[in-house]
């Protein structure tokens, strides 16, 4: 399910929509987003990692990459 919300998110940002037709695909998408809701909150966040202690070592930023 985790592949589906990311198409769904790239979709989004070009202005596309996403829609199940089958229902048991929607019913188990419907119930991860339910379940991962508060990592996708969490993903969806605008924070920079430059404000992040997690991201620092020894005050050196390092990429994500």
């Amino acid at each position: 399910m985790h592949f589906y919300w990311r198409v769904i998110e790239e979709l989004k940002f070009l202005g596309e929509t996403w829609v199940f037709n089958n229902p048991n695909l929607s019913r188990c998408y419907r119930l991860w987003i339910r379940k991962n809701a508060d990592v996708i909150a969490l993903s969806l966040q605008e924070t920079s990692a430059d404000h992040s202690p997690i991201f620092t070592y020894k005050k050196i930023i390092h990429s994500l990459n």
